[in-house]
């Protein structure tokens, strides 16, 4: 056994004479025995915390036992120690030890008060006596409390909630009708007295209250009593008695009998719903408000009344409202002056400053302007409150506004005005007529129709103003005589007004018309020829005989009748319009038209209408007629034939609705103006719901592209393709392509929107994202398999020399007197190899498992070193020389290692694939540059000195499944290509056949 080891070969050269066999063994045995008295010591703490559950800080004492078994451990170690020389570990140990010593300390210095604060034996002691004591009271109190509700006449009951029983007392029985003995003390004798209607509501009120989720329990209900009928009850409670986890144990109330204040709130509806059906027999709106200014009662009228009125806001929900928020709130709002008066004239009236209120106030409805009349007067009775009364004097105001509008009308007509009276004398005049008849209007006021007229006398005055009384209404046309003598034609407009007893009279100067009737007469002759030419069709309506008088050799072309087919009116209508239903619909349109434009003396506005012709044909066409001043009293009917404009706009109508992409038309404010059924698709919206809309609604994220209206159509958003986000019906979001048009219609701007739900293209975008993540993990298999021997023989290097490094260290071990020094040299030497092998073995790892996209900033020359590392065994096995041109202090990117690496390394294996083509004995080598572009972007080339590629194969190169390899699957530059663009770069490459390729791809360089 000596000739085996001995003491010293266990301790360190220089400590074996310190050491006696006795002296080392008393250490032994005494860091055993420690070790074994610290480790029991948990033991006993762990089996005291699980026995009091409610030990006080039971952390201190798990956390004490840590630093036990710490200190055991650190006597432990000093055992071994001594044979085994783990410094480290026993420094590790005693440094987690003195950690938790700090810990543990620090912590007693901060529990030892809070301990101290804890109650003694004594104290809690005393603690129950006192809480004894308090029970008692509450005791005593409670009795008190029972015999104060008898007393006052309310039933008292006492609900067990754990078994859930009941006590009931005798008042509570009385109330019902039954003695002492007549009903158990049962939680059911009592719901199953309750009334049907309510004892859903009043068991939920029950439930509620006692889970916490109401604060008190108050509740109406009916219960039936002995005899049958019932009783309303008012029942009030409250938990006396809960566990220590909070739940309720006992609760006590009373029971009080309202059945006559029912009875007399009943009686009292019954009035106020006398009181409603009068107020609603009412059209003006009324609200009755208590003395607090809150709603307590409203009309059908004020129900009904249109939104917009911010004195009213109506609302079905209006009863409980305080009206006097209501205008406080409308104070901030149009018509803020309004809402302030009424405000502060209601708290006047409800405080008795004044006897009633008056106000009248304008509110805006939509599409319309209306006025109000508002009154607050007090509620009289025994209830205090005010009346609020709108009355509608929209119309009044109207009419006020007209006959301003009337009179400024005529102030400033060009237009000649009188007022008559009955005996033909002036009594108004306007400027106008002033200036038509040079007198002034001082001048005139003395005058009567007889002095101005040239024609009639007094008698034939007499009879027309005797005709116009009769009729109500006439017109014509006279001469006037100015005060300079020159005579005037004129035209009259006059109405009786009945009411005024008096006549209302226009006069217009027509002298200039007279003479362009003249001169129209004339070139009538001329008119005719005109419209014989023109390649329009026309024609000439004798209002008279109704009669066709003159077609155009165009309109006879057009539609093949001839005058001697259509002579009338009621010829043309059967032949034009073989339809009845049709013809009959043109003919009263036609005949509105014209009347209107008569009585306004404008043109017949168009009219578009499908005309049969004499062939049978279908023309669509335009009609409008304008009225020629002759004696004839004829119009001229203009048909503008637009059947191919229609058939045009029928199609396009056709492909806007057949369209499977969104067409959205918007104004310059940004309203919608017309979308085809594709928008339903898209965004879940009818067309008809769109149109007014702000184009926000469908696309939110939309750029402005039209400034405040009047501004010109932002043209850099135009003729673009833009990638948006709209939001659907549901509120979903939908991935769009957008593309704006713009035109001008009538000095308007317009653009239209075209959108195409892009949602199949993105899921198929994201497959496909994920389908070339698969590949490319393929490749990188497929790479690692073919590189498995170089890398083999790289991974086989370190380790050989790790073995024969850990040769020497045993030869150097096992020498009499060890060389520590060239020992600590020799393992470290080991560890450089052995951490080599595990790099390369960790890198190869990296590249090949399949990871999620993680992006960081790198070094791209690191990256290419890393990346031509795993090709190295490649590169020697077929004699090929690397070569780096790397510019230095290149910035950093920020990209996917993993996938950058994955490029580098396809395009040295493309180049090290076209090397292996030449000759053996013709040099090899390839050479990987990095350098900053003028683009501020980064540029890694790959150049190799082979054959190149083929004119025919350079366009095909970088397409999927392309090869030029036997073997190959023509994924790997399609996949590099795609990983580059993923990162905003681009791939390309320089070939010229028999001198080499060079491919290379930028990088974006990371911005701060």
């Amino acid at each position: 056994m000596n000739n085996l080891f001995s003491i010293k070969d266990f301790i360190p050269h220089g400590y074996c004479l310190a050491w006696s066999p006795g002296l080392l063994w008393l250490h032994v045995i005494s860091d055993l025995l420690i070790t074994f008295s610290y480790y029991s010591i948990p033991l006993s703490l762990i089996y005291f915390i699980r026995q009091r559950k409610d030990l006080p800080y039971p952390w201190l004492v798990g956390l004490f036992a840590g630093f036990i078994v710490a200190c055991g451990t650190t006597h432990l170690l000093s055992i071994i120690t001594i044979w085994i020389p783990l410094y480290w570990l026993d420094g590790f140990v005693k440094g987690i030890t003195a950690i938790i010593s700090l810990v543990s300390a620090a912590m007693m210095l901060w529990i030892i008060p809070r301990a101290l604060a804890l109650p003694s034996t004594a104290q809690l002691h005393a603690e129950i006596q006192q809480r004894k004591a308090a029970e008692d009271a509450l005791r005593e109190s409670e009795y008190r409390w029972k015999f104060a509700i008898e007393g006052a006449g309310d039933g008292v009951w006492d609900l067990d909630v754990v078994n859930n029983t009941v006590f009931f007392s005798k008042r509570w029985k009385e109330m019902l009708g039954f003695t002492e003995d007549e009903i158990g003390n049962s939680l059911d004798e009592w719901e199953k007295r309750l009334h049907p209607e309510d004892k859903a509501g009043t068991l939920a009120v029950v439930h509620a209250y006692l889970e916490g989720k109401t604060p008190t329990y108050t509740h109406e209900h009916r219960v039936r009593c002995k005899d049958g009928s019932y009783k309303w009850i008012l029942a009030r409670g409250m938990v006396v008695s809960r566990s220590e986890e909070g739940k309720p144990l006992r609760m006590i109330g009373t029971q009080t009998d309202i059945s006559e204040r029912k009875q007399m709130e009943e009686k009292l509806r019954d009035s106020d719903a006398l009181n409603v059906s009068i107020l609603d027999s009412l059209t003006s709106q009324i609200a009755v408000l208590d003395a607090q200014g809150v709603i307590i009662s409203v009309n059908n009228a004020w129900r009904d009344f249109a939104e917009g009125n911010a004195l009213s806001e109506c609302s079905q929900n209006m009863l409980g409202i305080n009206y006097l928020d209501v205008c406080k709130h409308a104070i901030n709002q149009p018509y803020g002056d309004e809402a302030s008066a009424a405000y502060i004239g209601i708290k006047a009236v409800l405080n008795g400053e004044q006897e009633a209120f008056y106000l009248e106030y304008p509110c805006h409805a939509p599409n319309q302007q209306r006025w109000f009349y508002m009154t607050v007067s007090p509620l009289y009775g025994s209830r205090r409150g005010v009346v609020v009364r709108h009355l509608n004097i929209t119309e009044r105001k109207q009419a006020e506004r007209v006959l301003i509008q009337l009179k400024a009308m005529i102030d400033i007509s060009l237009d000649g005005f009188w007022i008559v009276d009955l005996m033909g004398n002036l009594i108004q005049v306007n400027q106008a007529y002033e200036q038509i008849s040079g007198y002034s209007i001082d001048e005139l006021m003395n005058m009567s129709i007889a002095q101005v007229e040239v024609v009639e006398n007094a008698e034939q005055i007499k009879t027309h103003m005797a005709k116009v009384i009769g009729e109500g209404y006439d017109r014509f046309e006279t001469r006037h005589r100015r005060k300079d003598g020159h005579i005037i034609d004129v035209e009259i407009s006059v109405a009786f007004l009945p009411e005024f007893q008096q006549f209302c009279v226009f006069c217009r100067d027509i002298t200039d018309r007279k003479a362009m009737e003249y001169e129209l007469k004339a070139s009538e002759a001329k008119f005719r020829s005109i419209i014989e030419v023109s390649p329009v069709p026309m024609a000439l309506l004798s209002d008279e005989q109704l009669s066709l008088t003159f077609l155009n050799p165009a309109f006879i072309e057009t539609f093949g009748y001839s005058r001697d087919d259509i002579p009338t009116l009621k010829e043309w209508w059967p032949k034009a319009y073989p339809d009845p239903d049709y013809q009959n619909w043109v003919k009263a349109t036609w005949q509105t038209a014209m009347e209107k434009a008569q009585q306004e003396h404008t043109d017949v506005p168009p009219l578009e209408v499908a005309i049969n012709c004499k062939n049978n044909n279908i023309k669509t066409v335009i009609v409008s007629a304008a009225e020629i001043i002759n004696s004839a009293h004829e119009h001229l009917i203009i048909l503008y034939d637009v059947t191919q404009l229609k058939q045009i706009e029928a199609k396009l109508n056709a492909i806007f609705n057949a369209s499977v992409e969104g067409i959205i038309t918007i104004d310059m404010y940004e309203n919608i103006v017309s979308a085809n059924t594709a928008v339903e698709t898209i965004f879940g919206y009818q067309p008809e719901e769109l149109v007014g809309s702000r184009i926000n609604k469908l696309m939110p994220s939309l750029p402005i592209t039209i400034n405040d209206g009047s501004a010109p159509i932002a043209e850099k958003h135009v003729g673009q393709i833009k990638e948006i986000e709209g939001r659907h019906k549901n509120g979903s979001v939908v991935p769009l392509d957008l593309s704006i048009a713009a035109y001008s219609l009538d000095d308007a701007n317009y653009l239209t929107y075209i959108v195409r739900d892009v949602s199949l293209r993105k899921q198929q975008e994201h497959q496909d994202k994920e389908h070339l993540d698969q590949l490319a993990h393929v490749t990188r298999l497929g790479l690692m398999g073919e590189m498995a021997s170089g890398i083999a023989h790289e991974v086989n290097q370190p380790l050989v020399a790790v073995s024969s490094y850990t040769q020497v260290s045993l030869n150097l071990i096992n020498a009499e007197n060890p060389d520590l020094v060239a020992l600590s040299e020799i393992l470290i030497k080991t560890q450089q190899q052995a951490l080599r092998a595990g790099q390369i073995i960790h890198r190869m790892r990296e590249f090949v498992k399949s990871h999620a996209k993680h992006r960081s900033s790198n070094n791209i020359n690191t990256l290419i070193h890393d990346a031509a590392s795993l090709c190295v065994a490649e590169l020697k096995k077929n004699n090929i020389e690397l070569i780096f041109e790397l510019q230095h202090n290149l910035p950093l990117v920020y990209v996917d290692q993993v996938q950058i690496e994955q490029v580098i390394i396809n395009l040295i294996r493309n180049s090290i694939g076209a090397l292996k083509c030449l000759p053996a004995q013709q040099h090899r080598h390839v050479t990987i540059l990095s350098q900053l572009t003028a683009n501020n972007d980064l540029q890694i080339s790959v150049k190799d000195n082979g054959p190149g590629i083929d004119l025919a194969q350079q366009q095909k190169i970088l397409m999927p499944f392309y090869t030029t390899k036997t073997n190959g699957m023509g994924m790997g530059l399609s996949i590099s290509r795609s990983l580059v663009e993923a990162h905003d770069g681009t791939l390309h490459f320089d070939s010229q056949p028999g001198n080499g390729t060079t491919f290379y791809f930028t990088l974006p360089i990371q911005q701060n």
